[in-house]
C-alpha cells in the first residue's frame, strides 16, 4: 500500500469506530504508509501508524469518560489520555518501520485571538463559534485561524512533528473551546482544535501525492472540509481517489456522541467500525 494513505476524521468518543476500522485493518494485515488524524482520532493512529492498535482497548475511550465527567470538561481527560499512552508512541512512531503520520491543528494567527483562546472568555467564544458552523459563517475562523499540519515527515522544521513536541501537538489539535478549559500550546504558540479548519485532512495527504485516501469518517452523511464549510469532501481531489468508511448508522443513536458514552455504545460502535473495516477490505480485495 505504498501509495495509498489513510485519514482519520475528529468526532469526539464517535472514534471509537475509526478504532475499530483500524483494529480490522491491522488485523488483516493492512497497513498504509501514512495515516493522518485530527482531533480524537490522534492517539488510535499514532499506535495505527506503528501497527499497534491492537495494544489499545475501549478503556481508552471508558477511562477518558469518566474522567471528563468528575472534572466537568474533556481537557483532564484528554491530557491523562495523553500522559498515559505518550512513551509507547514515542518509543514506536519514529522508528524506520514505522508509517508517517500527520496531524492536523488550528494556528491562532491574531495577537487579539490568541489572547481570548487562552483566556476564560474562549468557552464562549468556543459557543459563537459552533452557533457561526451550523449557520456556515466562518469569517472568525476566516480572520483568525489557519491550518497547521504536523508531520513526521516534514522538511519544514517548524511543522515537524517530533517527540519532543508530540504531546503539544496531540492535545491541541483536540482542544475545542466550548468543552476544553485548559489552553494548547505548541511552541509557546496558541493554537485551537483542527476542526475548525480540517475535520479531515485529506487534502494535505492529497498534496502529498498519495493516490490513494481512505477516509474513515464518523458521521453517517457526507464529510465537511471544516466545521464551517458547506463544501463537501469529493471522491477525487487532484489525483487522489477518496474512498470514505461510514457508519451505517447515526452514532449517536448506538449509543456514542461527541462527549457522551450511554449503555453499551462503546462496544456496539466499536464492533460497527471493525465490520465496516473488513467489508472495505473485501471489497477492495476481491
Amino acid at each position: 500500500m505504498n501509495d495509498v494513505a489513510v485519514c482519520c476524521m475528529s468526532g469526539g468518543y464517535k472514534n471509537v469506530f475509526t478504532h475499530g476500522v483500524l483494529k480490522a485493518f491491522e488485523d488483516s494485515g493492512i497497513r498504509a504508509k501514512a495515516y493522518a488524524a485530527c482531533s480524537s482520532s490522534v492517539l488510535i493512529a499514532a499506535f495505527a501508524a506503528f501497527n499497534k492498535i491492537s495494544a489499545l482497548d475501549l478503556t481508552l475511550w471508558s477511562d477518558g469518560y469518566m474522567i471528563s465527567q468528575k472534572e466537568g470538561n474533556q481537557s483532564e481527560a484528554m491530557l491523562e489520555s495523553i500522559q498515559k499512552l505518550s512513551q509507547d508512541i514515542k518509543n514506536n512512531l519514529w522508528e524506520a518501520n514505522a508509517a508517517r503520520l500527520l496531524v492536523a491543528t488550528s494556528h491562532v494567527k491574531t495577537e487579539e485571538a490568541a489572547l481570548i483562546t487562552q483566556s476564560t472568555g474562549a468557552k464562549r467564544l468556543g459557543q459563537m463559534l459552533l452557533i457561526n458552523a451550523l449557520r456556515h459563517k466562518s469569517e472568525w475562523k476566516d480572520q483568525n485561524l489557519e491550518l497547521a499540519i504536523f508531520d513526521t515527515h516534514s522538511e519544514d522544521n517548524n511543522k515537524l512533528l517530533t517527540k519532543e513536541n508530540f504531546e503539544e501537538v496531540a492535545y491541541a489539535t483536540t482542544r475545542m473551546l466550548h468543552a476544553w478549559n485548559i489552553p494548547a500550546q505548541i511552541n509557546n504558540q496558541a493554537y485551537v482544535d483542527g476542526s475548525y479548519t480540517s475535520l479531515c485532512p485529506v487534502d494535505s495527504l492529497s498534496e502529498l501525492g498519495y493516490k490513494r485516501i481512505v477516509c474513515i469518517s464518523t458521521e453517517r452523511g457526507g464529510v465537511a472540509f471544516n466545521l464551517f464549510s458547506e463544501e463537501m469532501i469529493p471522491d477525487k481531489i487532484g489525483d487522489s481517489a477518496i474512498d470514505f468508511i461510514k457508519p451505517d448508522y447515526e452514532l449517536k443513536e448506538m449509543g456514542v456522541d461527541f462527549y457522551t458514552i450511554s449503555d453499551d455504545g462503546l462496544e456496539e460502535v466499536y464492533k460497527h467500525g471493525y465490520a465496516k473495516g473488513l467489508d472495505y477490505i473485501k471489497k477492495h480485495t476481491e
